[in-house]
């Protein structure tokens, strides 16, 4: 008995020795058989006494011979052998990447076809198969719907409730959009008359959704400018642009954004002041203009400035139309940089290239003989002399044609002179009406316009003379007076700045405070004395 105890675990310890290796480097790979096997004892078998003979030659220690090593092979084939691991081959490290520098780009390998497109196409097909093409669940799948979350169910819910709502108000306000005119819209709308058919309802509603959209498109005014003053006595309206023809605006690294005031505007301005009603008429919006403006013109020759709220969108493009101009447009002209910013009204613009920032341009100033001789002609119509004018360089043309008018003039009063008299002649040749013989009569200090025209003058000359004496006049009292002019403007906003801020303060505080006449009075006790 003792010699079996001494010799069974002799006889076990080949297999514990893998068994151990198995459970602690390979969970999933446990024998099927137990570390110690128990002998099992059945009540018809009981152990066998060892013989006498035999029990002397047990009693001392014998090397138990170990069992023949088999094959791993046939090891591996026996239901209760544990398995020993395969060895796994040792990769070979001089194919892998260098990532020292960072993890190379697969771009040139996916672009050389290396990428097996058919596999890959034929696997997005059998996927796609299974996704869409089975007609049904498989056995055992649960439907789409169970996968849904119960977030996910009330965000559909409130979706298909917004989109009812959202399909109701349009219908609503279709219906509401397309009721019958009231008497002053019918009168602005009389091409859709009123009516209950369907026809007429969704015209209406077009037609009103159209004012809607009008009312951002067109300008902030029906009227830009207030009616005339009979007493202001220019009949002409000179409406003149400010980017890239009075100034210049360029950004640079160094200086950043700078402004150039072109060459002679402010002889320009002051010079046409006494003849032409001036209006600003820009693209540029309010808030970056007006500052600009006030700077260029401290003085206000320019009347009225118009800044982008003053025009019209039209085709994706800003327009200046004239006629919100509240003006004559047989005596209005626009002088501006950019064809299609006037194209509603062709025929009252004089187009100039744009002022680039050239120091010694006079390309504008070179405008003030024409605009000067339509005012002194007094021309009934504008828009005609501009046509005149078309397909050529107006200065070079003005020029040259008044050449030709003062050659042909010199020559016909010479021969006016030598036959005496003949100012009735002159006055038809030269154009006079009765709304600008004015001219004829010399104010105190001019020349005689008769001595004038004996000499060769030209009623243009007579005019320009004048011009040029009213300038320098200006000009003398803008130096004298101009400083002053500019402190008494100044003060005068300011006081209307604080008074504008202390009507509102007193507007927003009267919601809370009672009125002064009330905080004298006693409180009554409502008994009659």
């Amino acid at each position: 008995m003792r010699a079996a105890t001494i010799t069974a675990p002799a006889a076990l310890r080949p297999r514990s020795l893998p068994v151990v290796w198995a459970r602690g480097m390979a969970k999933d790979n446990k024998p099927q058989s137990p570390r110690f096997s128990k002998p099992q004892n059945t009540p018809a078998q009981k152990p066998s006494q060892p013989p006498p003979s035999t029990a002397a030659s047990q009693s001392a220690p014998k090397p138990v011979p170990e069992p023949p090593k088999q094959p791993a092979v046939e090891r591996a084939s026996e239901p209760g052998a544990p398995q020993e691991p395969a060895e796994e081959p040792t990769p070979d490290l001089s194919k892998l990447p260098d990532l020292t520098q960072g993890i190379p780009s697969t771009l040139e390998y996916e672009t050389a076809g290396a990428t097996d497109r058919s596999v890959l196409a034929a696997i997005e097909e059998e996927e796609a198969a299974k996704a869409g093409g089975g007609g049904g669940r498989t056995k055992g799948e649960l439907p789409a719907s169970a996968y849904v979350s119960s977030t996910e169910r009330r965000r559909q819910k409130l979706a298909m409730w917004a989109f009812a709502l959202a399909g109701l108000s349009a219908v609503v306000g279709v219906g509401y959009l397309g009721r019958d005119w009231d008497e002053e819209e019918l009168s602005k709308n009389p091409e859709v008359p009123n009516g209950w058919s369907a026809g007429l309802w969704w015209k209406r509603a077009m037609a009103r959704m159209g004012d809607t959209v009008t009312y951002y498109q067109e300008p902030a005014f029906e009227k830009l400018l207030p009616d005339p003053d009979p007493s202001f006595e220019r009949p002409y309206t000179l409406c003149i642009s400010l980017e890239d023809m009075l100034v210049h605006s360029e950004w640079s690294r160094e200086h950043g954004w700078r402004v150039a005031k072109r060459p002679g505007v402010d002889y320009f301005l002051h010079y046409l002041s006494q003849y032409y009603e001036i209006v600003l008429f820009t693209t540029v919006p309010f808030a970056t203009g007006e500052p600009l403006v006030r700077k260029l013109d401290p003085y206000r020759f320019i009347m009225w400035p118009l800044f982008r709220e003053a025009t019209k969108y039209k085709d994706g493009e800003i327009i200046k139309d004239l006629s919100y101009l509240n003006r004559d447009l047989s005596k209005v002209i626009i002088i501006d940089t950019n064809a299609r910013h006037v194209r509603e009204q062709p025929e009252n613009a004089i187009i100039l290239p744009k002022w680039t920032g050239d120091p010694k341009d006079k390309e504008l100033v070179s405008l003030v003989p024409l605009l000067e001789f339509i005012h002194t002609m007094q021309y009934s119509d504008v828009r005609k002399v501009i046509k005149s004018f078309e397909g050529t360089h107006i200065p070079t043309e003005f020029a040259r044609r008044e050449a030709l008018a003062r050659a042909e003039h010199n020559k016909r009063v010479k021969a006016q002179s030598s036959r005496g008299g003949g100012m009735s002649w002159l006055s038809s040749h030269l154009g006079l009406k009765p709304s600008n013989m004015s001219l004829m009569v010399a104010p105190e200090g001019e020349e005689n316009p008769q001595e004038a025209f004996a000499k060769g003058k030209m009623l243009q000359d007579i005019a320009r003379e004048r011009g040029i004496r009213n300038y320098m006049m200006l000009e003398e009292e803008i130096r004298k007076n101009g400083e002053k002019w500019l402190k008494e403007e100044q003060e005068a906003m300011e006081k209307a700045q604080k008074e504008a801020m202390k009507s509102m303060k007193t507007s927003f505080f009267g919601w809370f405070t009672p009125p002064a006449d009330q905080k004298g009075e006693a409180p009554s006790s409502g008994k009659p004395n």
